[in-house]
């Protein structure tokens, strides 16, 4: 068995998944040499080597390889994160922690993120298409959520799953409006913020103690 293969999992399972990650690396191989908007499916099928019916059997189109490949690094970040969170104080600094890490990499990478949120911004309101495996950013909050509730730091009378959904719409809304105009706010600041307000409220607790 090869590493990351999935115990019990076929031949034929294995192939395919081969042939998924080496369409995403060529794909985008590609999106960095030449741009998204340059780049055709039917260049992706001849670059990787396959037919183009086996290129829209794994994605039905560009946008999906790129929602997919951000879905593996958010997976990746969120594994690289998650032994670090256990050495840190509270429910605040771990929120800080995972996502200064998450949208340090979204700074870097603007164009690719646009792209992934448009699309599942659009499949979401088409109601298909849209994945709905865990990300490895809902994966972390979801733990530190967890963790926070068990610590007695977060109310346990609403689930982890709503609260993670609330940052969810909160984290998205901060991230598409960064990206209509990058130097509007500094992104992880704003994200700094939006944690303060969830954990504390949108009440000046300064003035509330006058």
């Amino acid at each position: 068995m090869e590493p990351g293969d999935m115990p019990g999992e076929s031949r034929m399972e294995r192939k395919k998944k081969e042939t998924r990650q080496k369409i995403i690396k060529v794909a985008m191989d590609l999106f960095q040499r030449q741009g998204f908007n340059h780049t055709t499916m039917e260049q992706i099928a001849t670059e990787a080597d396959i037919v183009r019916k086996t290129l829209y059997n794994h994605f039905p189109v560009k946008e999906a390889i790129v929602d997919e490949y951000v879905r593996g690094l958010s997976k990746g970040l969120a594994e690289a994160t998650i032994e670090t969170l256990h050495h840190l104080p509270d429910t605040r600094s771990r929120l800080l922690a995972a996502f200064d890490n998450t949208y340090e990499w979204v700074e870097m990478n603007s164009e690719i993120m646009g792209i992934c949120l448009g699309y599942r911004i659009k499949n979401m309101c088409q109601g298909s298409g849209y994945s709905d495996e865990e990300t490895g950013t809902q994966s972390i909050v979801a733990e530190i959520i967890r963790q926070g509730q068990q610590a007695g730091e977060i109310r346990q009378d609403v689930s982890v799953k709503l609260l993670v959904k609330l940052i969810d719409i909160l984290r998205g809304s901060i991230v598409l409006d960064w990206l209509n105009d990058t130097s509007k706010f500094e992104l992880r600041q704003e994200m700094a913020k939006m944690v303060d307000m969830i954990l504390y409220g949108a009440i000046n607790r300064v003035s509330s103690q006058k």
